[in-house]
């Protein structure tokens, strides 16, 4: 079938494709920073750009180690801050700890 999965139903495997991931923290903020839009609204208009050729390197994909920690401390903190059943807090810290890149 043309177009169809290459492949399939295949097991996830921890590590695999984590060299970088998508965390633009100059642009959004690290995790628990607190969240605000400035600005003074719009006109509703949008500007669509249409240029080619390739993109450029903007510093967002950074490596997996080193924004796993600052996911994993909002997580734990957050845990700590709000009523959560136990059971929920011992799913999210295993949850965690299968994504440690150290293990």
């Amino acid at each position: 079938m043309p177009g169809g999965p290459v492949n399939p139903n295949r097991p996830s495997v921890l590590g695999e494709d984590l060299g970088s991931v998508f965390a633009p923290f100059d642009r959004l903020g690290k995790p628990g920073d607190p969240s605000y839009v400035a600005g003074t609204g719009g006109d509703g208009q949008t500007q669509q750009g249409n240029q080619q050729g390739p993109g450029s390197n903007n510093g967002s994909y950074v490596p997996y180690q080193q924004v796993y920690g600052d996911f994993y401390q909002y997580a734990l903190t957050t845990l700590d801050r709000s009523y959560v059943p136990l059971s929920v807090k011992d799913y999210v810290r295993d949850y965690f700890s299968s994504l440690d890149p150290s293990r």
